[in-house]
């Protein structure tokens, strides 16, 4: 087993009285995709939050890549090499995708608040990082629609810019919400051959949350399930789609 890269440590997190995740842990190993799984309610959104310093957990540590990740800036999370998709799509629709990739790349950038009005030694920058955008979006096979606004494309087509977008930032783990959400069975088949292709060539780390079996059980080295906020089982995806707590909490008999 590889080492992990991202380590969760009895992570509580409460919201007034509704203790949305307790005490929960595991690994994310290096090199591998990790799947976050279990029914609606079990916290697995709210981890993803915390990981990634949206919210603030009750208790608990994490760290990653050997740093702490609860004493980073939320707005600086990104520069640890984790960086993220969401459930529901964020980008901008009045801008082209060719620009709302770029955003992505902002972070290993040293234009800022004064440099970028003034365009001080940002050219080459904004040069490298429009090239680089254009090479992501043809490798997800996306180049036809660069120079297009994001508004009005097809709802898979929007996946797969955000998709895009996270990895002009370099990521060392890519965080993916529900990449599968609103994707046609066709889509979905191919959305697991993708982030399998893209750990490979990007040398990523994966953590996903998902819903979709098939492609959590296709594509996942590693396996977590929560239910009630509670780690109830870890594993490779046939050991945990045999044990019976999860079975019982989540999958069913087959």
């Amino acid at each position: 087993m590889a080492e992990p890269l991202l380590r969760v440590e009895q992570i509580s997190k409460r919201f007034g009285g509704l203790l949305a995740v307790n005490r929960a842990s595991f690994t994310v190993p290096a090199g591998r995709i990790t799947a976050l799984i279990g029914p609606n309610g079990a916290g697995k959104t709210t981890m993803f939050n915390v990981i990634s310093r949206i919210y603030n957990p009750t208790i608990g540590r994490i760290t990653f890549d050997g740093n702490d990740v609860l004493t980073t800036r939320a707005d600086t999370i990104s520069r640890l090499g984790i960086l993220r998709t969401f459930q529901n799509l964020a980008l901008w629709p009045g801008m082209t995708v060719l620009d709302n990739v770029k955003v992505g790349a902002h972070i290993k950038t040293k234009a800022n608040f004064v440099t970028s009005p003034l365009r001080l030694g940002t050219r080459r920058e904004e040069r490298e990082s429009s090239i680089r955008a254009y090479e992501i979006l043809s490798e997800l096979g996306l180049a036809d629609v660069a120079f297009r606004p994001a508004a009005g494309l097809p709802f898979g087509t929007l996946k797969r810019i955000e998709l895009a977008r996270a990895l002009a930032g370099e990521p060392k783990l890519l965080m993916l919400d529900e990449p599968a959400s609103g994707l046609t069975h066709a889509e979905v088949d191919d959305l697991g051959e993708l982030v399998k292709e893209l750990r490979d060539s990007y040398d990523l780390t994966v953590l996903l949350v998902e819903h979709h079996m098939a492609m959590v059980m296709g594509i996942s080295d590693n396996v977590v399930v929560l239910d009630f906020g509670r780690r109830i089982a870890e594993g490779t995806p046939s050991e945990v789609s045999r044990d019976p707590r999860v079975i019982e909490a989540y999958l069913g008999e087959t």
